[in-house]
């Protein structure tokens, strides 16, 4: 309908209107800094060339005389770029040649990242969107192919050993699909077998990491008296100093890391005194572009999944957007809650799928509209 339009139009216009506004924004806070330079190329970085591949992105699909072909080539070229990338990681962790990182007595899959944590953050994004994909659409070849995609995902996702991954972000992404998938299938008169499927998936997690639980990582995975638990907190209180010490334009993009060793480092955290980040999404807004840009980050974050829940609802008797929808809402909930103890948005490759699963959602509702 004419008025169904203009309320997406309206969703459309505000999520990229405020991503350009938290450009802006950046670009203000990235002036007056100890160090210019680097600000700027994060701001280039990070937040311009998102918005720049917001625009192409809008363009592409709206030009195209086949979006919904396009749409789906662009998830394709995404899936299966993280799928390779995780083969690359398990061949590292099964032969031993590299690809990986030791921690706390554990082998971590890293792949061609500079670190597990990042392809732990990566994965959390893909993951959710390809398990979706093989647990609702309706044709039974199309989702033996997503899972083709999606096993080495899930199982290099599990062999990060991220501590975000394993207490947030899986178990977020877990609930949105299971919870979603109940109401999709019945909304659509099918029957929930599928999600007998997904609690088969999270036990075979499960014991993928059963032999792993005496390693030290998971003996204090919730100690927050010492190791890694003690110094988020400690990491946590003197980012709270910072953001109050810098509430307008923060400390700039890419700047955290100067300000934090210089002088917000508390004694108890020495052991970790090169953090380029505050491992949290509210801090990490807050401290880069200061309360401003707090407020246009989450805003911008707010409106992008605000509209993936429009697209989940308007697609409800269509399965493969619905199942899509439902995939991209589930790796919100997996990035924000990850984002919780880690970095959530500044990183180029975060920054783009965000945009990537926003406007896919948003651009699917105006096509029909």
């Amino acid at each position: 309908s004419f008025t169904a339009q203009k309320a997406v139009a309206r969703v459309q216009q505000v999520t990229l209107l405020l991503l350009a506004l938290v450009v802006a924004w950046a670009l203000a806070a990235s002036v007056d800094v100890r160090y210019p330079a680097l600000a700027l190329r994060e701001w280039r970085t990070v937040f311009l060339n998102a918005l720049i591949f917001a625009l192409l992105l809008i363009a592409l699909l709206r030009r195209s005389q086949q979006p919904a072909r396009e749409r789906w080539l662009l998830v394709a070229g995404w899936t299966a770029g993280a799928s390779a990338v995780s083969l690359i990681g398990l061949w590292g962790f099964a032969t031993g040649s590299g690809f990986v990182s030791a921690a706390e007595g554990v082998r971590r899959v890293q792949a061609l990242y500079d670190s597990a944590n990042n392809l732990a953050l990566y994965l959390d994004r893909t993951v959710p969107v390809t398990l979706a994909l093989v647990l609702l659409l309706p044709a039974r070849r199309q989702r033996v192919l997503w899972a083709m995609l999606a096993a080495p995902q899930a199982l290099a996702w599990l062999l990060t050993f991220s501590k975000g991954t394993l207490l947030l972000a899986a178990p977020a992404a877990l609930l949105v699909l299971g919870v979603g998938g109940f109401w999709l299938l019945r909304r659509q008169g099918r029957p929930v077998a599928p999600l007998v499927l997904l609690a088969a998936l999270a036990l075979i997690g499960a014991g993928v990491l059963a032999p792993f639980l005496g390693a030290e990582r998971f003996q204090r995975l919730l100690d927050f008296e010492q190791g890694t638990g003690f110094l988020r907190v400690q990491l946590w209180r003197s980012a709270w100093q910072m953001a109050l010490d810098h509430p307008l334009l923060g400390v700039g993009p890419d700047q955290f890391l100067y300000h934090y060793r210089s002088g917000y480092l508390l004694p108890t955290a020495w052991q970790e005194p090169n953090l380029n980040h505050p491992h949290n999404v509210l801090l990490d807004w807050w401290t880069r572009l200061g309360l401003p840009g707090l407020v246009l980050g989450m805003g911008w974050l707010g409106a992008g999944v605000f509209g993936l829940w429009r697209w989940l609802q308007s697609s409800v008797l269509q399965p493969h957007e619905a199942a899509l929808a439902l995939g991209c809402l589930a790796a919100a909930a997996a990035g924000l809650a990850h984002g919780l103890i880690d970095v959530s948005y500044a990183l180029p490759e975060l920054m783009l799928v965000w945009v990537l699963i926003f406007h896919l959602g948003i651009e699917a509702e105006m096509e029909r509209g």
